[in-house]
């Protein structure tokens, strides 16, 4: 398949993911300023600190700084006394210890040794060659992805997957007036069709969609992705949709997961006849959810599996 939209990013025109309307340029009515952004993503009011203003302390008879010390008296007379008798106890006490000392040489047992202690510096798991290699994947041998909008992460295969070098870019399906949206895109064999660059054998995305609770936003986005990405010459897909499943998410954070087989009738050059498209939602504020979104071709030489797109849809979880 092929990216209708492409990148919405700074070489383009970024539409906002729920209204669907252009951001920047011309002034729109925006929606609630508590705008859902996906985990822990409410917006609240900075504190603002006034410092206290440091005031040097006042010492009697002087305006500011440290009091002048008094005037030092003569002791030379005291400290020549003090000495001559400190140096008659040192040659009383040098005598006995040397009556005291055996004739024999015994061994000096060693000075105790201070314990040592090796402290571990935790590593991450993910291999060395993924990306965000300082975040651990929750599936083993996979690396993570970032999604900063939606203040969340998930996983993918770390083989043949190219991750967007800004996650904020915007990936598109549909027309600019209401279109399904995502960022933190990963992308699965990028230009694997000869003369088409932007080709790809799998995508995931992370977005917010409205709908009063997580089953419907699920439902509701797969079934308009589908028909957007999915649709050739006007020709729609045959769509085989599965019963929703609530499934636990990394944290044990309820979700919803809707799956489909798509069938396209009339496959272009870079399709496959059929593919697999998932959507999960989570996070419900009874208003929307944020969802992550991932579709791949079936059919073809290394195929995202079921099962790896299970995976990689049930990774989708809150960043730390």
């Amino acid at each position: 398949m092929s990216s209708p939209g492409g990148p919405w990013g700074s070489h383009g025109q970024q539409y906002d993911p729920l209204t669907g309307q252009p951001m920047g340029g011309a002034q729109y009515q925006q929606p609630d300023a508590q705008q859902y952004q996906g985990f822990g993503a409410y917006g609240q009011p900075q504190p603002q600190y006034q410092q206290a203003q440091y005031q040097q302390p006042q010492y009697p008879g002087m305006v500011s700084g440290f009091p002048t010390p008094p005037p030092k008296k003569n002791r030379g007379p005291l400290i020549t006394a003090i000495a001559l008798a400190a140096v008659a106890v040192i040659a009383i006490v040098t005598t006995v210890v040397v009556l005291l000392v055996p004739t024999g040489r015994e061994e000096a047992a060693p000075p105790p040794q201070s314990p040592t202690t090796t402290r571990s510096t935790p590593t991450s798991t993910a291999p060395p060659s993924a990306a965000n290699p300082d975040l651990t994947p929750v599936v083993p041998g996979w690396q993570v992805v970032r999604v900063p909008k939606r203040t969340a992460l998930y996983d993918v295969p770390i083989s043949g997957w190219e991750l967007d070098p800004d996650p904020e870019n915007i990936q598109a399906y549909g027309p600019p007036e209401d279109p399904v949206t995502m960022t933190g895109v990963a992308d699965y064999q990028v230009g694997f069709c000869p003369g088409d660059p932007r080709s790809y054998r799998a995508t995931s995305g992370v977005s917010a969609r409205k709908g009063p609770d997580d089953t419907a936003v699920a439902t509701e986005t797969l079934a308009k992705l589908v028909q957007l990405a999915h649709t050739r010459d006007g020709v729609p897909p045959i769509v085989e949709t599965g019963a929703p499943e609530h499934i636990q998410l990394p944290g044990n954070v309820p979700a919803v997961r809707v799956t489909a087989r798509v069938t396209l009738p009339k496959p272009g050059p870079c399709d496959s006849a059929t593919a697999l498209t998932s959507v999960v939602a989570t996070n419900s504020d009874g208003q929307s959810s944020v969802v992550l979104m991932a579709t791949a071709d079936q059919g073809v030489e290394g195929a995202l599996s079921p099962e790896d797109l299970d995976k990689l849809t049930g990774s989708l979880r809150a960043a730390p």
